[in-house]
């Protein structure tokens, strides 16, 4: 990595005095959109710092990466790495192990074209062969950590880095500490834009209503949905439900609405995936139920919302139900194990807080202090003093 020029500033013309140069962020990361919406918060929070800052993302194949970043008008460009894993773990490894050198080259060859100030990445092993091309071109690498437990590539990808921004304290025992920061999870500020009033009226929600939003992340989750259609009545007749299904669980779950009650219908609102309308979701709600990936703890808290939280019982090294374990001692949530989950469970867990006014409204508090809607603006912040045009 040591002797080759520096892209960052080969071509680009140096600043005049006084004038810091012009930032080019090479954005980095993929597979889920909890990996790819921080990368989008932070260069939200760039654009507005200085409109004239270019990117560029790099991501990889099957992820859910390439839409909402050309959505949010980023060039994006696929490496031959894929961002999700295949269902053969196994194959998926050789493929992965037999792909990196091809990704690497791709890499080079994408960053020497655009020449980037400086890099920001998730991580994730979508990342390592970019960041790895990044660094042998000796541009500086921000990474940002979401979870509480760090994962090996991270950890790799970390030691290489001039700049971490970690989510949680308890990631500070595997990060560098000397040149780490706990920043927060970055949010677009176009998510926290709505309020309790603006949400309501967009999702045609009663302004006095009891609501629970109930998530299993962008890709929706079987068993809180299995746990949810079976407590339907009864949840319904105690708050209004946004239920959000994940597309490929819409199906059948809508379904299910059709066979309610007209009165206990009109108070489910189902929808397979959620972009600017999740802002909406999250302010309109009293109570949040989902997952406990870093963004799933990060987007309820930011608005003040409690939340129970069913952390993937499959998550690597279990960093799901560390993170929830945090904002539990914070006393903003409360942790429901999905092996424990079912619809009788989720009803006790829901209505034992709904009807327990002065409960939720001291789990609301917390979670406000908990919360860190600045977070992007303080990591955008130090990415551009890293790319020396701060």
């Amino acid at each position: 990595m040591g002797s080759s020029p520096s892209v960052s500033s080969s071509t680009l013309d140096e600043p005049g005095p006084g004038r810091a140069r012009s930032c080019r962020v090479l954005l980095v990361g993929g597979g889920t959109v909890g990996h790819v919406s921080p990368l989008l918060a932070v260069a939200e929070a760039l654009r507005e710092a200085a409109p004239d800052t270019a990117f560029l993302f790099l991501g990889g194949r099957r992820g859910l990466e390439a839409d909402p970043v050309r959505a949010a008008g980023i060039p994006f460009h696929a490496t031959a790495m894929p961002s999700l894993r295949d269902p053969d773990s196994r194959m998926s490894l050789v493929t992965r192990a037999l792909l990196l050198p091809v990704a690497v080259v791709e890499s080079l060859v994408q960053i020497a074209k655009f020449h980037p100030t400086v890099c920001c990445t998730s991580g994730g092993l979508v990342s390592l062969p970019i960041v790895l091309a990044a660094r042998t071109l000796r541009v500086p690498v921000y990474i940002w950590e979401g979870n509480a437990i760090p994962g090996r590539v991270n950890r790799l990808l970390a030691g290489w880095s001039q700049r971490v921004g970690a989510t949680f304290e308890a990631s500070l025992r595997a990060l560098p500490r000397s040149r780490t920061t706990i920043a927060g999870n970055p949010i677009r500020r176009s998510l926290l834009r709505w309020t309790r009033e603006s949400g309501r009226r967009e999702l045609g929600l009663p302004a006095d209503a009891t609501v629970v939003f109930v998530t299993g992340g962008s890709q929706g989750s079987a068993a809180i949905n299995h746990a949810v259609s079976g407590a339907l009545p009864r949840l319904l007749r105690r708050a209004t439900v946004i239920h959000h299904t994940g597309d490929a669980h819409l199906a059948p779950i809508a379904a299910k609405r059709e066979t309610l009650p007209g009165e206990l219908r009109d108070r489910y609102h189902v929808y397979g995936f959620l972009r600017e309308e999740m802002g909406a979701a999250l302010a309109s709600a009293d109570l949040v139920v989902g997952r406990a990936s870093s963004s799933s703890i990060a987007e309820p808290l930011a608005f003040g919302v409690p939340l129970i939280l069913v952390p993937f019982a499959a998550s690597a090294e279990a960093h799901q139900t560390a993170n929830a374990r945090d904002v539990v001692e914070k006393n903003a949530a409360i942790l429901l194990p999905e092996s424990q989950l079912d619809a009788d469970r989720l009803v006790a867990y829901v209505t034992g807080l709904l009807d327990d006014p002065a409960r939720l409204a001291r789990m609301a508090k917390a979670a406000r202090a908990a919360g860190r809607p600045d977070a992007a603006t303080a990591i955008a912040n130090e990415v551009r003093a890293l790319g020396g045009c701060a």
